[in-house]
């Protein structure tokens, strides 16, 4: 690419960049600098990819329970933000891959598409195994890409920036981002990549660095340059479980999006992640943790999300689950339970006992029981324990199903791999 092209392709985003933040919402102490909503006092929730096809009724419910939404196009979320001026959309864009040819993504803020006509023109920009072949997921087919060749560095940032300038968006999630993947999905094309290989070997193709290095570099360069625009990177690091990756994921983005979060019944796997999760929370990072359901009705597995949520819960932090719609509403998203007592703290200081934790807040307290047995606990007052009823997919009239009940109790047996929810 000619230097005064590439310049005035950059001085064009810039430009463009600065006016999409000026023509914004004006700035607040309750957001940070990216658009995102305070959550120290409340419970955020930020939902996945809604239907295009919402009533006005169902926009309505959108723009004032939920702070915010992914994949969305400029028309709906401007429906949304008649309501909601503040609502938060993120854009979906793959963060290491290149999408194959049949999966779309918002190439311009309005329309589906794919940009794999001109990228598949740059045979270098690719990932290829020893025998020379371009190296696909083994999951979905999309295809590796050397994150460390300088032109394919310059191409994501820019088409990236395009995107989220014409979608209106605060931001970019970033889906499969962590090298820890690639064991899974790329070993089976590039056997180099198996095992522990992302974090421990070194690959000419990378510079010498190995793939959670290069990870590192790229995601900080990408992040530097989108956050002087004024926009987030959120790469998607799933649940933190994996041992030997210890990419740097707390100082290369905005934030992190956790596909999976708690998803475990390990112990020691838990407590890794929790402690990973806590490097991001304690610097303000923008984090949202999603999972999902078996079925509407899994209230345990419900109160156990939500519980993990509220013992990590810092400045910039969201949630979600749901089973088959991700327009979905469940009734303890309304509980208030106010301000923590402190910052989030150490993990240690959380730990009641071994695989036993609890944080206070102004109005109740939340444990969870990551241990393989039933734990007594026991309250200085009688206290209500929150009981949800119901929840699940809106209705076309806007209309939510569910809502609380409480148990008085001054003693409770939370089972193993349960969340308790108290108030006072």
């Amino acid at each position: 690419m000619k230097t005064a092209l590439w310049r005035g392709i950059m001085t064009g985003i810039l430009f463009l960049g600065l006016v999409g933040r000026i023509w914004g919402a004006e700035p607040s102490p309750e957001y940070n600098r990216f658009g995102f909503p305070e959550t120290s006092s409340t419970i955020a929730v930020l939902v996945d990819q809604l239907p295009n096809h919402l009533t006005e009724e169902q926009v309505r419910f959108v723009a004032g329970h939920y702070v915010g939404s992914q994949k969305l196009i400029l028309p709906l979320t401007q429906r949304i933000r008649r309501y909601n001026p503040r609502f938060v959309v993120l854009h979906y864009h793959l963060g290491i891959w290149q999408q194959q040819p049949a999966h779309k993504f918002i190439i311009d803020g309005r329309h589906w598409g794919n940009d794999w006509s001109f990228v598949t023109q740059h045979e270098d920009w690719f990932w290829h195994n020893e025998k020379g072949q371009r190296v696909r997921s083994k999951n979905d087919g999309k295809y590796l890409m050397n994150i460390m060749n300088r032109q394919f560095q310059e191409y994501w940032k820019t088409s990236i920036a395009r995107q989220i300038i014409a979608g209106e968006y605060q931001g970019v999630f970033l889906d499969s981002a962590s090298p820890a993947l690639l064991q899974c999905e790329a070993s089976w094309m590039d056997p180099r990549l198996a095992g522990t290989a992302a974090a421990k070997s070194r690959f000419k193709e990378l510079g010498g660095l190995t793939w959670s290095e290069a990870y590192e570099s790229f995601m900080a360069d990408l992040t530097k340059f989108l956050e002087s625009l004024g926009y987030a990177t959120l790469p998607n690091i799933g649940g933190l479980f994996t041992t030997w990756d210890t990419t740097d994921y707390y100082t290369t983005a905005s934030g992190a999006f956790m596909e999976g979060a708690f998803v475990t019944r390990s112990l020691k796997d838990w407590e890794m992640a929790a402690s990973r999760t806590m490097e991001l929370i304690k610097r303000d990072k923008i984090v949202i943790f999603q999972s999902y359901l078996k079925n509407d009705e899994d209230i345990k597995t419900r109160l156990y999300y939500l519980s993990c949520y509220l013992l990590f819960k810092g400045r910039y932090t969201y949630i979600n689950y749901f089973f088959r719609s991700t327009l979905s509403w469940y009734p303890e998203w309304q509980l208030d339970l106010g301000l923590p007592r402190e910052p989030i703290p150490d993990l240690v200081k959380m730990r009641v006992k071994r695989g036993l934790y609890r944080r206070l807040y102004s109005r109740g307290e939340v444990w969870v029981n990551v241990s393989s047995r039933d734990e007594k606990i026991t309250f200085p007052g009688e206290s209500r324990v929150v009981i949800p009823i119901g929840g699940g997919p809106v209705g076309q009239k806007g209309e939510a199903q569910g809502r609380l009940s409480y148990r008085p109790a001054q003693e409770v047996i939370l089972q193993p791999w349960s969340g308790l929810i108290v108030l006072y």
